[in-house]
């Protein structure tokens, strides 16, 4: 098993901001209860921040933490159960439609997209829109449910998020076909886009 830190304090009090890791959080132009994020971005998972960025679009703000060392970047692993980077907690607090964007190993199944989390409603618009684009999602019976309290995911203002698990050869061909990245991207930030809408909507009505 491989050596992870514990929590981020741990990994800060070994590792260096902007050498060995960086933060990026990106404001959308349509800032509202929305956020797309990865924890595992740069050379952590592969891949991870491309489609996160893709997903944000410039539509929704986006947080990534980056791994950006020459090479043993999982190394910077923290689970997304141990996940308490300040800037991403404190940018939870006010988001609502929370989805994390990770990566996984193919396991025998190359194509299905794993989701889970908590916010029910997110994951089912999630996977309606992601098979409508005719891509592959599972919901239940695999080892990322995603439901603790303390996942990254799920502790924006709700206390419920949706996360998204893509195995290493989807992510491959997301870097390489662009056409199935907008086809990927453009399903899931509907989906967001369209609940959050909702939501606000029937938060002031």
């Amino acid at each position: 098993m491989k050596k992870e830190f514990p929590n981020f304090a741990a990994l800060k009090g070994a590792k260096k901001e902007n050498k060995d890791y960086r933060v990026v959080v990106r404001s959308g132009s349509n800032t509202g209860g929305a956020l797309v994020m990865t924890p595992h971005g740069g050379g952590i998972e592969r891949h991870v921040s491309m489609v996160t960025a893709a997903v944000a679009d410039g539509d929704l703000d986006m947080y990534c933490f980056e791994g950006t060392m020459r090479d043993g970047n999982a190394e910077l692993h923290i689970t997304s159960e141990n996940f308490d980077e300040d800037r991403a907690i404190e940018l939870l607090k006010t988001k609502s439609t929370v989805v994390a964007i990770h990566g996984r190993a193919d396991e025998g199944d190359a194509d299905t997209i794993y989701l889970g989390g908590k916010d029910a409603d997110l994951v089912a618009a999630i996977d309606e829109g992601l098979r409508a684009a005719g891509l592959k999602t599972k919901g239940s019976g695999h080892r990322f449910p995603g439901m603790k309290d303390s996942n990254i995911v799920n502790r924006g203002s709700t206390g419920k998020g949706a996360q998204l698990e893509l195995p290493l050869s989807l992510r491959n061909r997301l870097a390489k076909e662009p056409e199935l990245l907008e086809t990927f991207s453009s399903a899931v930030r509907g989906a967001i886009s369209a609940l959050d809408s909702a939501r606000r909507e029937g938060a002031t009505s």
